[in-house]
């Protein structure tokens, strides 16, 4: 794996880069950063050049003058495929990164050829009404004022513990240090990203080969939405992923890998 930066007009985005082949764009969850794939990298690499970025605002790139719509994410991703080359690519995303995936996908078709997401994407309005609502009274674990005695860690631990209720405590770990040094950045993607969600349901508007992940542990699986995907849309398949929450990534590599392989070889 090789990584490097890349200048847009903002500033520098942080990129992981592995393998060779069709080009497989992974995009990472807020507030998470490009290493949620390094374990699926790892197993494609041989099949497929894959890139990771650290989307703005998160991981290694650098901060937006202002906090970013969806509009921002989709125009700063596109300008790194610019950077890097990539005319057309496979897009894959988990929570955040699926909405900007298919963000991207909606904005320019022209530049997805195929589309992975995880089942967040199946929301619905009533649903994210309802989340929205709940971060009124529970704010983001970034978001938890600190405190001398750390409770404010624990409370961040324990809600890390109910994203990935089967991942052991060491797994759990890693990511839960990248949220938690994500506290000190000014913004991350999940207000941009709720945001454009409550808009409407993005996924029927979609016009290209489709795969959605659900891990069955994840606070938005559905198997009935996972069934009415497929039979609304044209080309769709999806794929249950076990022992995995929101973390499923890194929780279950092999299977994420199975699945995208599988897909884009089909």
């Amino acid at each position: 794996m090789r990584k490097l930066y890349v200048d847009i007009p903002e500033g520098q985005i942080h990129v992981r880069r592995a393998g060779r082949g069709p080009v497989l764009m992974l995009f990472h969850q807020a507030p998470l950063c490009g290493a949620e794939w390094d374990g699926v990298m790892q197993r494609l690499a041989n099949r497929f050049t894959v890139v990771a970025p650290d989307m703005i605002g998160h991981g290694e790139s650098c901060d937006p003058p202002h906090e970013c719509t969806m509009a921002d994410f989709t125009r700063t991703t596109l300008a790194v495929m610019d950077a890097l080359g990539i005319e057309r690519a496979a897009l894959a995303g988990n929570h955040s990164g699926a909405a900007l995936a298919l963000s991207i996908a909606l904005a320019r078709p022209e530049r997805v050829n195929r589309l992975a997401v995880s089942c967040e994407m199946l929301v619905t309005q009533a649903q994210i009404a309802a989340f929205v609502e709940k971060l009124r009274s529970q704010p983001l674990s970034r978001d938890l004022p600190c405190d001398e005695e750390g409770r404010f860690l624990l409370e961040a631990w324990e809600r890390y513990r109910r994203l990935a209720p089967t991942a052991s405590a060491a797994l759990r770990f890693r990511p839960f240090v990248i949220g938690q040094a994500a506290r000190l950045r000014p913004y991350d993607a999940h207000h941009g990203v709720l945001g454009w969600l409550s808009e409407r349901e993005h996924i029927w508007d979609l016009r290209c080969p489709l795969l959605v992940l659900g891990a069955e542990h994840d606070l938005f699986f559905d198997r009935a939405r996972l069934a009415e995907v497929e039979r609304r849309l044209p080309g769709c398949r999806s794929v249950v992923i076990p022992a995995a929450g929101a973390m499923s990534a890194y929780e279950q590599p092999g299977a994420w890998a199975e699945a995208l392989n599988d897909f884009l070889q089909g």
